[in-house]
């Protein structure tokens, strides 16, 4: 988007900003790219407040689907968070999200000249407000749109990755722990959308049989090689169907929600202080 069209929204009180996205007059517009711009309705489902098309190939829309596509981040932004000691008489230590692909870089960085982790914050359970919105919508619309078949990525082999990279810099002892956290986020998340969506769900694992993707590449995976007849996307994950696009792969709509605002991936839990969330001190 160019930078001027991005100051008129800014100053515009009557958009508002929904993470990458600009929503005015019922059209929401991508700060990637200037083509994206979504037409949004009011959402049937109480998870979700507005929701539309992106439609790259101009697809006739159906009433119905069989196979779809969804996926969901096991830690929002500041479910994970890495907190540094300050550098500075005055300042406080920044904090690193292990969720944002943002922070995953610069708190490698950091680590990297010798910038010292203070604490390590982590949720004690997965069910924040993105979660529990993301799962109650994608139910609803397998529902509405009758799918039989979900392919879901909850990405592990990822977070994993970069648990990884830590081991260069943080003690085996934090990083196993946060190992063991990530595995038991994971496996209660797989109960919850098992038990919550209706349709035969398909937990997928591009990493797990070709360990030399990298992480980006995984998440478009499943936009590039299976046959797929819905993309079901909260709005911020855009960017995967659209590299996939990119990169010559034809993909089916995708309905984009926009589950309420702020957007919930980037609020901290109203109980974040409270005993719900494990610190680990080093």
């Amino acid at each position: 988007m160019l930078s001027n069209q991005v100051n008129e929204f800014e100053k515009d009180h009557q958009a508002d900003k929904y993470g990458a996205f600009w929503l005015k007059d019922g059209i929401g517009y991508w700060n990637q790219d200037d083509d994206v711009q979504i037409k949004m309705m009011e959402s049937p489902s109480d998870s979700c407040q507005l929701e539309g098309f992106w439609n790259p190939n101009g697809k006739e829309l159906q009433a119905k689907y069989t196979v779809a596509m969804s996926g969901l981040c096991i830690w929002s932004k500041y479910d994970c968070v890495f907190k540094f000691e300050s550098r500075s008489k005055g300042n406080p230590g920044a904090e690193r999200s292990l969720s944002s692909p943002k922070d995953r870089v610069d708190l490698l960085k950091r680590l990297s000249k010798g910038h010292k982790v203070e604490q390590i914050t982590v949720s004690s359970d997965p069910f924040g407000l993105y979660q529990s919105k993301i799962i109650g919508w994608q139910s609803d619309t397998v529902c509405r749109f009758g799918v039989q078949k979900l392919y879901y990525a909850l990405p592990i082999e990822e977070y994993r990755q970069t648990l990884n990279d830590l081991e260069k810099f943080l003690s085996k002892k934090w990083v196993g722990e946060l190992s063991q956290m990530l595995k038991a986020h994971h496996e209660q998340l797989e109960e919850k959308i098992k038990s919550k969506i209706s349709a035969e769900v398909e937990f997928i694992h591009p990493m797990q049989f070709d360990n030399t993707m990298t992480i980006e590449e995984s998440y478009v995976w499943p936009y590039q090689n299976l046959d797929i007849d819905l993309g079901i996307e909260e709005m911020e994950e855009i960017r995967i169907p659209y590299q996939a696009m990119k990169l010559n792969s034809v993909v089916p709509p995708i309905l984009l929600g926009m589950l309420g605002t702020p957007c919930p991936y980037y609020e901290r839990r109203a109980d974040q202080k409270e005993t719900n969330f494990l610190r680990l001190f080093l």
